[in-house]
């Protein structure tokens, strides 16, 4: 138990990481258009700095690949360490990273260079994190644990939110595109570093020590998924539409409701850290609630719930605030994607299947997401609710109906 603990802790850290950057980057993108970019007008280097932004998006399957394949060859652990230092490494550098102005073109391509390469990292990182807790832990405790994984991924939102704010509090515009934006970024590097010397304590997972023991590693376990765990792969999709729903909700939308409500910026702001901090207290809720009455039935009841409240704060705006915070809360549901990709997936394939199946589907919705949300959110967000509950129930429903005989989905309670 208390090893699963350990493992647990150190394993979410580097989640908390990754959305901790993923913040940071979007709120100094107007600053690292300004330093890092040639100055020819307004528009065309924040368009650049977007592209390198999405660039990172690009590069996550290739890193799914491969990361993933010596995960289920050669073991999580060192695997999920290699992760971690090819995130931690180019965000450390990027705090001391030289201007156009000092250096050049050298300063453009240096900053693609460090999201490429976190891209690579993450492709593996979120994936490995939510594989490695869910071989240790007790399955009987599967849902709190990939629920507090799943908060500790928003929490990383929240703090990089915090960082930024206290950044533009402390600091005029001059400053800050000066020397201060640096700041948070070497913070966050410097607990990176802190957490990549945790991880030189993970230990194997128990389920790697036994197909390795059982002589059942495969030479190709990508190969071999996309053969035989094809549905599995559709169920990934799906509740990747599931997660993304996250971003769209907690990160895209705010960003309107200056417009959308006549609010200011600070409290818009403010509206955004209670929509995060409501998303973990709904992750970690339903996750604990799940193990005792039923990973599907919690997963259910709290999708109609998600899409009651979400299709209200579309249509009353007196009344956005509530209905958006118990949206949010409710959007909890995001914990169940790691519950259920993990168990659909045989143990000598998972990592590879899993991490292909994810990124892949995350690349291409984290790339139309924006344009989604910034088309739909004034009158048409309900839309998109009902999009992502009919996404939840289809998987769902898929699970039940065509892989519930799979020995390895024991470990999920049908109970609805």
């Amino acid at each position: 138990m208390q090893k699963a603990f350990k493992n647990t802790i150190y394993a979410s850290l580097g989640g908390i990481l990754e959305f901790y950057d993923f913040v940071l980057f979007i709120f100094f993108a107007s600053v690292f258009a300004k330093i890092f970019f040639p100055q020819n007008d307004d528009f065309w280097p924040l368009i650049y700095t977007y592209v390198a932004f999405g660039a990172g998006y690009l590069a996550r399957p290739f890193g799914a690949v491969v990361l993933a394949h010596f995960a289920d060859v050669k073991g999580r652990k060192n695997v999920f360490y290699i992760s971690m230092l090819l995130m931690v490494v180019p965000s450390f550098v990027l705090a001391f990273l030289p201007t156009y102005e000092s250096v050049g073109l050298l300063a453009t391509f240096m900053l693609f260079i460090i999201r490429i390469a976190q891209g690579l990292a993450i492709g593996a990182e979120v994936s490995g994190a939510w594989i490695f807790v869910s071989e240790f832990v007790s399955k009987k405790r599967l849902g709190l644990a990939l629920g507090f994984i799943s908060a500790t991924l928003t929490l990383g939102l929240l703090l990089g939110n915090l960082a930024t704010l206290s950044i533009y509090a402390y600091f005029d515009k001059e400053e800050v595109e000066s020397f201060a934006w640096r700041i948070p970024f070497f913070i966050g590097g410097f607990f990176g570093i802190l957490a990549l010397f945790l991880r030189t304590k993970l230990n194997e997972t128990p389920a790697f020590k036994n197909i390795k023991e059982k002589e059942k590693i495969l030479n190709f376990p990508l190969l071999q998924a996309l053969k035989t765990h094809k549905k599995s792969m559709l169920i990934c999709a799906l509740l990747t539409v599931v997660l993304t729903s996250g971003v769209a909700t907690l990160m895209i939308l705010p960003q309107y409701f200056e417009s959308l409500l006549g609010v200011s910026k600070t409290t818009a702001l403010t509206y955004q850290n209670l929509a995060i901090i409501m998303i973990i207290l709904g992750s970690l809720a339903q996750g604990y609630l799940a193990d005792f009455l039923g990973h599907f039935r919690i997963c259910l009841i709290f999708t109609v719930v998600f899409g009651a409240f979400g299709i209200s704060f579309s249509f009353y705006n007196e009344w956005f605030l509530s209905f958006y915070l118990l949206a949010c809360f409710a959007q909890g549901i995001i914990a169940f994607a790691p519950i259920f990709m993990t168990q659909i997936f045989t143990t000598e394939l998972r990592s590879s299947g899993l991490s292909f199946a994810y990124n892949i589907s995350y690349a291409i919705l984290g790339f139309l997401t924006p344009f989604i949300v910034n088309f739909m959110y004034e009158k048409y967000f309900y839309i998109y609710i009902i999009f992502i509950v009919i996404a939840s129930l289809l998987s769902i429903f898929l699970i039940k109906v065509f892989l519930k005989q799979k020995p390895v989905l024991k470990t999920l309670k049908y109970k609805l």
